[in-house]
């Protein structure tokens, strides 16, 4: 009775299997792990258990490992195929053996490297403005059957997608389309290839590609320490500068990012600055820089107003280039010039034009004037004529018209 009552009070205190929180399993460094390389798998409890048991879910299952107690991390090394799957662990306490937790939530061990890297692109410039979208497409010489695009951020991996790959005759292919992209969307990603029979079985990253989302801070400044016009050998600096205390200035050539970026400075007038030295290798383009903080280093600014850089190959260009140039400029002004001057002698005509046809129509005004009057004065004498004809006497008006030719002579005179 007393033994009864002693394990009744036991069970009391400590509920049955499986009650307490379940414990977190983790793998460290990572769940993906290289062919040969090394995996620790952490399970682990700041309450009551101690120690732990590991089992593989999924996948074939693994002698030494089954049942076998451990407290708080188990290591594979070598890894080999053998060990990818999945995996949960539960804990126990020493003082209670009959009592275990509940079932950690499944941690998959992928082993890479089985099979050659894919390709992974940016079909846009990996510089993303904040809102718009990017697509990264991962490819392949090997006909896969599942592609999968991992973000990783300060070197863990954040995030994971799967797609089923499309075959064509040169192998195998998955567009991922990213977007529209916000903060979280900014690191760097990879992609791997697998086949459906063995999907614990990756094949090797692909090179890593980073995402940069621009947009969030104010654009900062760019110039050019010499005229942008450069002969190919010559050394070109570019300086970036902005009143914000960026941590980091960044430059691209293109939409591209060149290199690293380069830490702020504060100048004497108070803004910060830095300068970049191209060095004797100059692509020409259009150039623009960014800055970014230390935190975020895949987080940048509105990209500064383009600086385009002209390359030539030789002095004799640069000269020719610049005798060209002022030869168009000395063009331009002769055209001017002679413009100027042409509308001028323009004008003066056409002023002179407009006096000469004002006087003339103020002759012809006269004219017609004199002409109307001499109209009217012979008018007025016709009329005076015709009047005394009609006065005149009937004894007067011959009975015969007169054949003497000088009569009508006199008459006409009239």
């Amino acid at each position: 009775m007393i033994f009864l009552m002693s394990s009744l009070n036991i069970f009391s205190v400590y509920p049955s299997a499986g009650s307490h929180d379940k414990p977190p399993l983790s793998a460290c460094p990572s769940y993906i792990v290289p062919l040969g390389q090394r995996v620790e798998l952490r399970c682990d409890s700041h309450s009551f258990y101690y120690t732990f048991k590991l089992y593989k879910e999924l996948g074939n299952p693994i002698p030494h490992i089954q049942g076998r107690l451990f407290q708080r991390k188990f290591v594979f090394e070598p890894v080999t195929t053998e060990y990818a799957g999945t995996y949960r662990c539960y804990g126990f306490n020493d003082h209670y053996p009959f009592k275990i937790s509940a079932n950690s939530d499944p941690v998959k061990i992928i082993i890479s490297e089985i099979y050659r890297k894919p390709f992974l692109v940016a079909l846009q410039p990996p510089l993303v403005n904040l809102g718009e979208k990017v697509t990264l497409e991962c490819r392949s010489e090997i006909v896969f059957d599942t592609f999968i695009l991992t973000s990783h951020k300060n070197g863990t991996i954040k995030d994971s997608l799967e797609l089923t790959a499309e075959h064509h005759h040169g192998g195998s292919q998955a567009n991922f389309s990213i977007g529209p992209v916000t903060p979280d969307d900014a690191g760097t990603y990879r992609c791997y290839g697998t086949f459906n029979h063995s999907p614990y079985e990756w094949s090797e990253s692909s090179d890593p590609i980073d995402i940069k989302i621009t947009g969030l801070y104010k654009k900062p400044s760019l110039s050019a320490l010499m005229e942008p016009v450069v002969m190919s050998g010559e050394n070109m600096t570019l300086t970036c500068f902005s009143d914000l205390q960026f941590d980091m200035f960044h430059l691209s050539m293109e939409g591209v990012p060149k290199d690293h970026g380069l830490p702020s400075v504060k100048s004497h007038n108070g803004t910060f600055q830095d300068s970049f030295h191209l060095g004797s290798v100059v692509q020409a383009g259009n150039y623009r820089c960014y800055g970014s903080f230390r935190n975020s280093s895949h987080l940048w600014s509105t990209p500064s107003d383009p600086l385009y850089i002209l390359v030539t190959d030789n002095r004799r260009n640069l000269n020719m280039l610049i005798g060209q140039s002022v030869t168009m400029i000395l063009v331009f002004l002769i055209i001017l010039i002679y413009s100027c001057c042409s509308s001028k002698k323009s004008k003066s005509q056409e002023q002179a034009s407009e006096s000469h046809l004002s006087s003339v129509r103020k002759q012809d005004q006269r004219s017609r004037g004199i002409e109307e009057v001499q109209e009217v004065t012979y008018l007025k004498f016709d009329q005076m004529i015709f009047k005394q004809k009609l006065t005149t006497p009937n004894s007067q008006i011959p009975k015969e018209f007169s054949t003497d030719p000088s009569l009508y002579m006199d008459i006409r005179k009239c």
